[in-house]
Formats: C-alpha cells, sequence, structure tokens
C-alpha cells in the first residue's frame, strides 16, 4: 500500500481511525466544494483535487485535534490546492492525458501467420521469375 505520509511523522492508530471517519463524512462535501468552484464542471478534476486536500490533511495533522473545525480546515485546505492547481497551469504547467500518446506510440499488430505466408511465397515467385537473379525456388 501507499504511504502517503512518507517523510512524516507516523500517526497513531487512533488518529488513523479518527481520519478515516473525516474522510468518510467529508469527502463527497469536500468535493463537491472543489467542483463548484472550477472554471470548468470537471468531476474528474475535483475528484484528484479532493484527493490532494485530504492527503494535505493526513501530512499536516500531526496530532493535533481537529475536532468541531474539520469542515472548515477541509474548505480551507480545498481553497489552497485549487489556488495551487491554477497557480501551476498559469505557470506554464500543463496537464497531459497520456491515453492517446500511448496509443499512437503502439507498435502495428503483427500479420496473421497466413498473410505472412502468402508474402513470402509471392517474394519468392518473384524473385524466382527475376532474369537477372535466377534464384530457384
Amino acid at each position: 500500500m501507499l504511504d502517503v505520509t512518507a517523510g512524516h511523522p507516523p500517526v497513531s492508530s487512533a488518529d488513523s481511525d479518527r481520519l478515516s471517519e473525516v474522510f468518510a463524512l467529508h469527502c463527497g462535501g469536500v468535493q463537491r466544494f472543489i467542483l463548484n468552484r472550477l472554471d470548468r464542471p470537471d468531476w474528474h478534476l475535483a475528484e484528484d483535487l479532493t484527493s490532494e486536500t485530504f492527503l494535505r490533511l493526513v501530512r499536516g495533522y500531526s496530532g493535533r485535534p481537529v475536532d468541531g473545525r474539520v469542515a472548515g480546515l477541509l474548505r480551507t485546505l480545498a481553497r489552497h490546492v485549487i489556488t495551487d492547481h491554477y497557480r501551476r497551469q498559469s505557470a506554464g504547467e500543463r496537464v497531459t492525458d497520456f491515453g492517446d500518446w500511448f496509443e499512437a506510440r503502439q507498435l502495428p499488430a503483427a500479420p496473421a501467420a497466413e498473410e505472412r505466408a502468402v508474402e513470402r511465397m509471392t517474394a519468392l515467385a518473384a524473385l524466382a521469375a527475376s532474369p537477372v537473379l535466377g534464384v530457384a525456388a
């Protein structure tokens, strides 16, 4: 499993349970909050930014109590995540979809064995008929 807290102090079991509860209770609300603040309705981008918001919560959560202030804290983190996203875009960084790139650079499908046999026989017949080479089949 991917450790999102690498390089950060470990989160205790009780804190982990609390963070799981916060995620379960607030994930949908944070995602809608982010979706309503994007310049275009993009559910996938809202999901990515929601993940980044909760990642920042986990990394910044070092045992500090957030009870009663979780929704406000998550909205604040979400605003910073959205701002950082648009800041990266305006700085020239562009999001790239590698799906088309990968598909365009795949090797062509190998021809069937029958097609290769017919091509080979045609080539051998052409060589045998050539007066210059005079290759016998």
